[in-house]
């Protein structure tokens, strides 16, 4: 009888009259569950953008890699952007950038995102971090950690 190179299929299900033993399978169903366990979900970096008259004047960016937050104003428009981020609906965290147009991000660093609670972000202009009614807001954005 000719052997076959052993696959998960092969594993799983007899392949042509060949049949492992439960020693063998014992023995590679463990290494493939802890590669299954050990392989960290991919997430990758996010944005909400919010435009003005057909250009853009704000954008928050979410950083995967460490959780972190950068708040960008892009149009010298007199405004301000404020970030809001939500926590399972309720507000979470925000955040204002009023060094003008092009002048550079403002950066929450501190995010600690867990996967059990949803997060949304959004981007508004305003003017002035005391501001408390967005002149113009993006639409929400699903953090997807």
């Amino acid at each position: 009888m000719e052997r076959l190179p052993c696959s998960a299929i092969c594993s799983l299900k007899r392949i042509k009259g060949v049949s492992m033993s439960k020693k063998w399978l014992t023995l590679l169903a463990v290494p493939a569950l802890l590669v299954g366990i050990a392989t960290p979900a991919s997430a990758t970096d996010q944005a909400v953008y919010l435009y003005s008259g057909g250009k853009l004047a704000g954008a928050l960016h979410f950083y995967d890699d460490g959780d972190d937050f950068g708040l960008f104003d892009y149009l010298a428009d007199g405004h301000g952007v404020r970030a809001y981020v939500e926590k399972s609906e309720s507000p979470w965290a925000s955040w204002y950038n009023g060094k003008g147009a092009d002048a550079g991000g403002v950066y929450k660093t501190d995010g600690n995102l867990y996967s059990i609670y949803t997060y949304k972000m959004r981007v508004c202009t305003v003017d002035g971090a005391s501001d408390t009614t967005p002149v113009a807001c993006s639409e929400w954005e699903y953090i997807y950690e």
